[in-house]
């Protein structure tokens, strides 16, 4: 497992493996064969809608989305197609490129401000996941120093990609925030982004292993590019629902801290993403958060005697923490964390 656990996945399948190693192997109950895949279809929201004589009918969309589902897909978005397209290409370039120029940027800890590996908490996992990934953190603004640490052959499609997207963030909160009639209140606090590049290399026994098993998101909201090759599945009902891709749309899922925040009426779900047999598969979450200090409770104008609230003060960077400590392990173990007891 260790040796592994310092390999990519895509230097193992490079070596023509036909069956994965044991370590990536899930126990039979815990496959994805397992468990039922419906075709239902998550909400698909025109986002331009909420720039014009429809933005009443359009935020109700999106709370609407943000209550039952927890997952939408938004068209329209206002990025455009040609930034969407360099950051995809920009991300094949990076791990198309040899190992060694990649190690470079490898780290242990998920709190750097570039992080390149593989699986999720690869030293702590039982099971690894099928993925390598490069990750950017930003606190606050990105000035020349954080470009700097970015690897040169991706650096200006990921600040311009980060910056396009980081406008659909602010208005998807927004909206969110005018919904329940508090101006203002979700998109003033975000400060803390991580842009995650995710490549899961083509699987020779997809069925018994996860790119990403289920977790749920720890910030405000994630904002997801993928590309056509499909893989993400999201829990609805208590059944996993495929997510269809739509060229150029891009998802959005509620995030941990916005559930609290909303004291439970917008909700995080759970998610996973399962790897392809013949195809690679690419995705580019930017995941939006609080500054690390902000202290995370419920909006004190949704708290009453009717709807008392449901979980503790906390700080956002313990929860960090706390999440990078474990290996995914589900929603409902997030938010333990911060349930009242």
């Amino acid at each position: 497992m260790a040796a592994l656990a310092n390999r990519s996945v895509k230097s193992l399948v490079d070596t023509g493996m036909r069956e994965i190693p044991k370590s990536y192997i899930r126990s039979e109950n815990e496959r994805s064969k397992t468990t039922a895949v419906c075709t239902e279809s998550i909400p698909v929201i025109d986002l331009s809608g909420i720039y014009g004589p429809n933005r009443t009918e359009a935020i109700n969309a999106i709370s609407k989305a943000c209550e039952e589902w927890g997952f939408f897909q938004v068209i329209n978005h206002g990025v455009p197609e040609r930034v969407i397209e360099n950051m995809m290409r920009a991300h094949h370039m990076f791990f198309e490129l040899p190992e060694v120029e990649k190690a470079k940027y490898k780290a242990e800890r998920h709190d750097k401000p570039v992080v390149y590996g593989t699986s999720f908490t690869a030293k702590d996992q039982k099971v690894l996941e099928w993925r390598d990934f490069l990750m950017f953190i930003v606190e606050g603004t990105i000035d020349a120093q954080t470009l700097k640490d970015w690897p040169p052959i991706i650096r200006d499609s990921a600040l311009e990609y980060m910056t396009e997207v980081r406008k659909v963030a602010l208005e998807i909160l927004s909206a969110l925030s005018e919904s329940l009639g508090i101006s203002g209140i979700f998109e003033s606090i975000m400060g803390h982004e991580r842009l995650l590049l995710n490549y899961y290399p083509p699987c020779p026994n997809p069925d018994m292993t996860f790119g990403v098993s289920e977790h749920s998101d720890v910030g405000l909201i994630t904002v997801l590019l993928q590309d056509d090759v499909g893989g993400l599945q999201v829990s609805h009902n208590g059944q996993w629902v495929a997510v269809q891709p739509i060229s150029n749309a891009l998802l959005i899922n509620v995030a941990d801290v916005l559930q609290v925040l909303s004291n439970g009426k917008f909700q995080s779900v759970e998610h996973r993403a399962v790897p392809n047999y013949s195809q690679a598969r690419i995705s580019v979450p930017l995941f939006c958060a609080p500054a690390r200090s902000t202290i995370i409770k419920p909006v004190p104008e949704l708290v009453n005697e009717h709807n008392p609230s449901k979980y503790r003060p906390f700080t956002f960077g313990d929860y960090l923490t706390y999440f990078h400590s474990r290996s995914h392990s589900g929603k409902a173990d997030n938010l333990a964390y911060a349930r009242l007891e």
